[in-house]
């Protein structure tokens, strides 16, 4: 039976787990709201430097969330953190109308509500495993599958649709991975950030992290966000889970599977409406 205070350290990784996909959403709004300084012409005003400021504190919000990440995951698995992405979109969708003045649907907060239940769900359902069993041939297998994706994106017998498809998934694949990646750091070396640097583990996160941002500009080169961000964001979510049985050897419950389907399909919900 958890200790209170076992407890109030799982409440606390929960709450950084929702601070960190926050501050991506945080990020990403500040930085669309400055965007305007990347096309300026003319005399650098106010204005220009008003633009500039907002970009550039959207761009230290949005890298920053690595650092609430890595708190939340020193007690939570990954497919439990990753599933936040989910309240990431949330986040985004109710900033950019208040922002930004986009337009919200009545079924935005039916999908809220799901992502939110689903999320629930997903960590009061986690089972009780060891934190020391660590398979290195699940990180081999696991971490090839992107780069595979990524050479194949680049074949002409790929059609445009399906080049887009496919540099869309390695980018939320690749995003997943930075997750495990971070957890297998946490767990190793605990909070030591110099020792990070003597582990392969932040190697593969740094090489995983430019892939993800070169295959999303690539799924962006290809295709409309209408197919990426359903893509990305489904990848992002659901890729942690084999993580979870081949590298850390957890078992997930069929209601956290049905958790996972809805956040899952509601991110899609949400998005398809952009």
């Amino acid at each position: 039976m958890p200790t209170a205070t076992g407890k109030m350290s799982e409440l606390f990784s929960i709450f950084m787990a929702l601070l960190a996909y926050s501050c991506i959403s945080i990020g990403f709004v500040l930085m669309k709201l400055g965007i305007g300084w990347t096309g300026w012409t003319g005399k650098r005003n106010r204005t220009f430097y008003r633009y500039l400021a907002l970009w550039l504190t959207g761009f230290i919000i949005m890298n920053i969330y690595g650092v609430p990440s890595a708190i939340a995951l020193k007690r939570l698995p990954p497919h439990i953190v990753a599933a936040f992405a989910g309240w990431g979109i949330v986040v985004l969708v109710f900033l950019s109308h208040f922002l930004l003045k986009e337009k919200i649907h009545k079924t935005d907060f039916l999908f809220s509500l799901a992502i939110v239940a689903g999320i629930f769900l997903l960590h009061f359902f986690e089972r009780p495993a060891p934190d020391n069993v660590i398979d290195i041939r699940g990180i081999i297998f696991l971490g090839s599958l992107p780069v595979i994706l990524f050479i194949l994106g680049f074949s002409n017998r790929v059609s445009a649709k399906m080049k887009t498809v496919l540099f869309a998934s390695v980018s939320g694949i690749s995003a997943a991975l930075l997750v495990v990646f971070l957890r297998l750091l946490v767990l190793k070396y605990r909070y030591q950030i110099v020792l990070y640097f003597d582990s392969p583990y932040l190697y593969l996160y740094i090489g995983f992290a430019l892939l993800s941002f070169i295959a999303l500009q690539m799924a962006i080169k290809n295709g409309a966000m209408m197919v990426i961000g359903p893509v990305q964001y489904s990848a992002t979510i659901l890729y942690p889970l084999p993580a979870a049985f081949l590298i850390f050897h957890r078992g997930i419950g069929p209601i956290q599977f049905l958790a996972l389907g809805v956040i899952v399909y509601s991110v899609v919900a949400i998005l398809k409406k952009r």
